[in-house]
């Protein structure tokens, strides 16, 4: 498995289990959330592990579908199968999600992830 798809597993593993400090670890200090249909169109790295413990996840799987890597850049296209709620807000679906990961020091980070909600049958 490459480093990046590990720090993704990672990453999935944290949301899975609502743990904003593994979370914190491999998002970039930079890391903002783009979201069409998900948690919220637009939320900074502070903003989204506030919510994480708020956020109930009862399944996550991360089907990465391509990845590539430019020197200490990282574009890794992924499916998402989230089953989740928010509050009284239902995030359960299939997203289409393409993360830009950074390296850092010694280990790659999440700087951005572009996620879009997939519609059933499209």
């Amino acid at each position: 498995m490459s480093e990046p798809r590990a720090t993704l597993e990672e990453w999935t593993d944290a949301i899975v289990r609502s743990d904003s400090a593994a979370a914190g670890a491999v998002l970039a200090e930079d890391f903002v959330l783009t979201s069409a249909g998900g948690v919220a169109p637009h939320m900074p790295r502070q903003a989204w592990l506030a919510t994480l413990s708020h956020i109930e996840t009862r399944s996550l799987t991360c089907d990465v579908i391509d990845e590539r890597v430019f020197g200490d850049v990282a574009v890794v296209a992924s499916r998402l199968v989230w089953d989740a709620q928010l509050g009284d807000r239902n995030l359960s679906g299939e997203y289409a999600v393409t993360d830009v990961l950074t390296r850092h020091e010694d280990r790659w980070r999440v700087s951005r992830r572009v996620s879009t909600r997939l519609i059933e049958g499209k």
